[in-house]
């Protein structure tokens, strides 16, 4: 019987987290992106009312390390933009994102990390007595 022969291929070394310096330009600026990704809304904790900047570290520090770079560029940029301009950029990248073939591929993938981060944080309920959890009715939980 023929032996198989088998080609060892190289895997990637897996990311090793790597503490981010988070400064006053970045969480003013996901403060502003955060307002605009999810206004405030009656009943519901507002974006800044999560205290995102506790938990955002959670995020960055596994992030690879030029995905990490440009977010935090980016939200340096939106600390001194006003929010219509902030608005009116994710409006044209949720556009721009709607675009077919490579045209459309880099404002998905903007679209992707900018909103994800946001939502992650928000939907993530770090509130005391997981409020948007409960007054969205989610529980994630196996019943039998």
């Amino acid at each position: 019987m023929a032996e198989l022969k088998h080609t060892k291929l190289p895997l990637p070394q897996p990311q090793m987290p790597a503490k981010t310096e988070i400064k006053e330009s970045h969480i003013k600026g996901l403060y502003k992106l955060g307002k605009v990704i999810i206004p405030d809304f009656p009943g519901f904790p507002t974006f800044a009312e999560t205290q995102p900047q506790k938990h955002i570290n959670a995020m960055l520090d596994y992030m690879y390390t030029d995905d990490r770079g440009a977010i935090l560029v980016i939200l340096s940029l939106f600390s001194v933009l006003p929010n219509f301009v902030i608005r009116w950029k994710m409006l044209f990248i949720d556009y721009a994102a709607k675009w077919k073939g490579m045209a459309g591929a880099p404002f998905k993938m903007l679209q992707i990390a900018l909103k994800g981060l946001i939502f992650t944080l928000y939907y993530s309920d770090f509130t005391e007595g997981k409020v948007i959890h409960g007054k969205l009715g989610y529980d994630a939980k196996i019943v039998k």
